[in-house]
């Protein structure tokens, strides 16, 4: 679903827009989780959002720097959060190198920085791997080629 549009901002618009914009969106999904919570799942003691995994991205970033307009331009680093069903909530994955703002590599199995040879730069792939992996399927049926984020995961 669609929880907010209008964030494609390049100026002066960035400070009048956005934080209204980004609230409205912020809101729907803590909404959409609070009635999962609160809503018993078929009739179990369980709740739907035991039985649901929310992923909130956006196809694109911005700079975490104000550029000369007054906006934000694009940016490679872009971030998503999980939340529900099979995720360990309440951490942070990953962060943007100090110079340059570009992702920085991360161990697939512990999720902390990791500059050796086997680091690995982030991507949705390795993130639907891990959805995967959390309901049985290590067989890579859509030969994505990546491991799983098991970091993300409650039962890795």
């Amino acid at each position: 679903i669609e929880v907010t549009s209008g964030l494609d901002t390049h100026y002066d618009e960035w400070a009048d827009g956005q934080p209204e914009q980004q609230l409205q969106g912020f809101d729907v999904v803590s909404s959409l989780i609070t009635d999962l919570a609160q809503s018993n799942y078929k009739g179990t003691t369980d709740t739907w959002l035991d039985h649901t995994t929310i992923i909130g991205f956006s196809e694109f970033s911005r700079t975490a720097l104000i550029n000369d307009r007054g906006g934000r331009d694009h940016s490679l680093t872009n971030a998503c959060f999980l939340a529900g069903a099979g995720i360990q909530g309440g951490q942070v994955i990953g962060r943007s190198s100090d110079v340059g703002l570009m992702p920085t590599p991360r161990n697939l199995v512990t999720g902390a920085d990791d500059n050796s040879e086997y680091g690995t730069i982030v991507r949705p792939e390795h993130i639907i791997q891990a959805l995967f992996h959390d309901i049985g399927v290590t067989d890579d049926p859509a030969d994505l080629r990546v491991g799983p984020l098991l970091p993300l995961l409650k039962n890795a």
